[in-house]
C-alpha cells in the first residue's frame, strides 16, 4: 500500500487510559463489535480527528513523502 493510499483510509485513535477508541464513521459495525468484544469502549467520531504528514524509505533508496489529504493545500516534499 502506497502512503497516498494508507492516507485515504479510515482514522482511528487508541486512548489508552481510559480504554476508548475512537472510530470514524467510515468503519463498519463488525470493526466496532471486534473492539467492544476486546474490551474497548467505541465512541464514533467524525473524519478530522487527525493530521497527518508521512515519509517513507522505499526499496530503491527513495523516498516517498505525502501530506494530509484532508487538508487544504499540505503536500509532501523531498529533498
Amino acid at each position: 500500500m502506497t502512503l497516498a493510499a494508507a492516507l485515504r483510509e479510515p482514522r482511528l485513535h487508541d486512548q489508552l487510559m481510559p480504554n476508548t477508541v475512537l472510530l470514524e464513521y467510515a468503519y463498519d459495525n463488525r470493526t466496532a463489535a471486534a473492539l467492544t468484544h476486546r474490551g474497548h469502549r467505541v465512541t464514533w467520531v467524525h473524519e478530522g480527528l487527525s493530521a497527518v504528514q508521512a515519509i517513507m524509505r522505499l526499496d530503491d533508496g527513495t523516498f516517498d513523502a505525502v501530506g494530509e489529504p484532508r487538508q487544504h493545500n499540505s503536500a509532501g516534499l523531498v529533498v
